[in-house]
């Protein structure tokens, strides 16, 4: 059965294989604490903090992703493979007027596979074409992290531009030059 969220109507969680996409709950803290201290997410993944312990977790997941869910800013996700929470998915910057968002998405070191990735990314993408009716969905990536351009042309999305110093690491604070990738609902495979 699916679940009314404000805003983005109901959601039923997506499945491809044995990766799942649902929405964030609480018990997801103990995944979210340690994605938030891993230094690859940190490194790679622009506003990700260090939660400081699972409560502070916790609490962010009850008020963060629902709040912008209900303002219809962003659209957060819990990415689960063989029933655990291994990931994050999200779609940020949305627009629901203009009919485009950013995808992320964001895995535990062990969770780390082409497979699990790709599944992930697809179905926060096919989330957004299928149920938000988005037109376009972009991806920035770190120039030099090139396993996540791989998982990106993978499903479709297609190189559309080179942007340097674009985001700003949360580990180091380093700049990142970016590459800019687009996707089209016929697109995605």
């Amino acid at each position: 059965m699916g679940e009314i969220v404000a805003g983005l109507g109901e959601f039923t969680p997506l499945v491809d294989r044995e990766v799942v996409l649902r929405r964030p709950v609480p018990g997801d803290a103990a995944m979210v604490l340690r994605g938030s201290q891993d230094p690859l997410v940190r490194e790679f993944m622009q506003g990700v903090f260090g939660h400081a312990d699972e409560a502070a977790a916790a609490r962010w997941i009850e008020s963060v992703p629902p709040l912008l869910w209900e303002q219809e800013k962003a659209a957060y996700f819990t990415v689960e493979s063989g029933g655990i929470p291994v990931g994050w998915g999200e779609l940020v910057n949305l627009k629901l007027a203009e009919g485009t968002a950013e995808a992320a998405v964001w895995l535990l070191p062990e969770a780390r596979r082409m497979r699990t990735a790709t599944a992930a990314l697809r179905l926060v993408c096919r989330y957004g074409f299928e149920q938000l009716d988005l037109r376009r969905i972009d991806a920035y990536a770190a120039a030099d992290n090139m396993p996540v351009q791989v998982v990106g042309a993978f499903i479709g999305f297609r190189r559309a531009g080179f942007c340097p110093g674009l985001f700003r690491s949360s580990r180091t604070h380093q700049l990142h030059d970016a590459v800019h990738a687009t996707l089209v609902p016929d697109d995605l495979c």
